[in-house]
């Protein structure tokens, strides 16, 4: 394994709503080549959150690249950031969508969100657990979080020299979708995004949705407090900045996780958006792997 230590000094960000600006400043990446295979090359980073949170381990993020061999332009590979599904205990069904992106020439770059995998608070919680907060403040420093942990996802992947920074997509499945689609809001990087069961007005979709409504409730959370907690947090509060954005939503028409009405929200948040309603629930849309993974990764590469 080969590993090297990279500075990266950050260049003043795009002004967007304070909640999610860009932190100024520079940070350090430990980057170790993991895997070297025939087709691809495969790297792991960590880097310092630009958040501190009550948890030493949830300050650090966690990145899995992969690099394809066969490169793109100038040597440069396009490439899919990933953000997975919060809850689950892996990263089973985004990998379903990674070897499919890779198999088609694109480089994949996953980040563990916070209180994933390696930053869990202690190892016996089960990951993503923490996120979901007992106050409405909590939960939504830990949506922000994550999206600012994604910007500085970006910030590295962009400096990568095998990696081509004008052919970067995004794709995000469940709550990971929901955090693509804000940090899509304020960075102009991204150049095609996908997000797959995903909707927007977030303090809506926490208060209605089968698998947040009761927790909310028993913790007292009100939808009242967390629309106060929520200012610039959300995809319809940057609706008028997204026109001519380039996203593609995939959703379901029996989602009681993600209630049609918020998914609509979210092609509300981007106009210009296209939206595709498949049969299934939340989680009987796992039957839609045996085909949607080649259907989304040959959209990306068409708009990369």
């Amino acid at each position: 394994m080969a590993a090297s230590w990279l500075w990266l000094w950050l260049l003043a960000a795009p002004a967007v709503g304070a909640p999610l600006d860009s932190s100024r400043g520079g940070f350090r990446a430990e980057v170790v080549e993991t895997r070297s295979l025939p087709d691809r090359v495969e790297y792991e980073v960590r880097f310092p959150s630009p958040v501190r949170s009550p948890f030493k381990n949830n300050d650090v993020v966690w990145g899995h690249l992969a690099v394809p061999r066969r490169a793109g332009r100038a040597g440069r590979s396009p490439c899919v950031m990933v953000l997975p599904v919060m809850a689950a205990p892996n990263v089973w069904i985004e990998e379903r969508f990674m070897r499919r992106f890779l198999s088609d020439g694109l480089a994949v770059f996953w980040i563990e969100m916070p209180y994933q995998f390696h930053r869990r608070p202690q190892a016996l919680v089960p990951s993503g657990q923490v996120f979901l907060a007992r106050t409405a403040k909590h939960l939504a420093f830990n949506f922000r979080q994550s999206v600012l942990d994604a910007r500085r996802a970006l910030d590295w992947l962009s400096s990568r020299p095998d990696i081509d920074p004008a052919r970067i997509g995004l794709f995000g499945v469940s709550l990971g979708a929901m955090v693509g689609a804000v940090l899509d809001c304020v960075d102009s990087r991204p150049k095609y995004a996908v997000f797959l069961l995903a909707g927007a007005d977030f303090p809506g979709l926490v208060a209605s949705s089968s698998m947040t409504r009761r927790f909310v409730q028993r913790a007292g959370i009100t939808e009242e407090s967390l629309r106060a907690a929520w200012k610039g947090l959300d995809p319809l509060d940057y609706r008028k900045g997204n026109a001519g954005k380039k996203v593609l939503l995939v959703n379901v028409r029996s989602d009681s996780v993600v209630p049609a009405a918020n998914a609509l929200k979210l092609k509300e948040a981007f106009p210009e958006s296209r939206q595709v309603w498949l049969p299934f629930g939340h989680y009987s849309a796992l039957l839609h792997l045996l085909w949607i993974p080649r259907v989304i990764s040959r959209n990306l590469l068409a708009n990369l």
